[in-house]
């Protein structure tokens, strides 16, 4: 049995330093071109939608939905900070915010119409956009001419007046402070309820939905925009 806490507490969750294909809640490594991504969507990933054990989590009741490509890249300008929400299990999860000169470590994952729908049922305080002016590099395989992504719709956390980084996630050149999950809870706490063990602040948020939305209330009223380009496709 997996303690909730502690799992919240591990996001973004593992993920390789290199290119794999996910089916049926298990990956390999991809070390070559040979994938066919026709009639395929490139989708950037942000937070936990780079590891396979989310993948694992999201895929679970469709064993069947076939292989997806998750191809590892660099995306210039951009950074992966904490989102101005709570996710339901609890954790700060992630979203891209404008960065520049910032190179920020990405996965594309190239998705069928069915696991793109699927993905889509799983981000629900996101929208998904196709983003424009983007430079995007890969290490196998095409590097698509158009790029989609899905972005918090209430913006970014504001930590002392800035977006804060996920330390767990490399970059070059970054331009805002970096936090791990627990520093970035940690700070949370020291907002909106300063002294409480940090273990119990994280339950609460997990286990009361009227605590947790109280908590995402008081960081979208001071949640800093979305700063990159962007062509709203689907509001989720």
């Amino acid at each position: 049995m997996i303690d909730p806490v502690a799992h919240a507490k591990a996001y973004p969750f593992p993920a390789p330093d290199h290119s794999y294909v996910f089916e049926a809640g298990n990956w390999s490594p991809l070390e070559n071109d040979d994938f066919d991504v026709t009639g395929r969507m490139p989708v950037l990933a942000a937070g936990s939608n780079q590891s396979p054990e989310q993948l694992a989590r999201k895929y679970a009741d469709l064993p069947d939905i076939g292989p997806i490509p998750v191809i590892r890249g660099r995306l210039g300008d951009f950074d992966v900070v904490y989102a101005a929400h709570l996710a339901g299990y609890g954790s700060m999860p992630a979203t891209f915010q404008k960065s520049p000169g910032t190179i920020v470590s990405v996965f594309v994952a190239w998705f069928t119409d069915p696991q793109l729908q699927r993905m889509h049922e799983t981000e629900g305080n996101y929208s998904y956009d196709r983003l424009t002016d983007v430079w995007l590099e890969t290490n196998y395989g095409q590097c698509p001419q158009e790029v989609f992504a899905y972005t918090a719709k209430v913006g970014c956390y504001n930590h002392k007046g800035g977006c804060l980084s996920l330390a767990e996630i490399s970059a070059t050149d970054r331009k805002f402070p970096s936090a791990t999950q627990s520093e970035a809870q940690g700070y949370l706490r020291d907002r909106l309820a300063v002294g409480t063990d940090l273990d119990k602040f994280v339950a609460e948020h997990i286990e009361d939905n009227v605590v947790r939305v109280g908590r995402v209330a008081a960081m979208r009223a001071d949640a800093i925009e979305i700063g990159y380009p962007r062509e709203p496709i689907l509001l989720l």
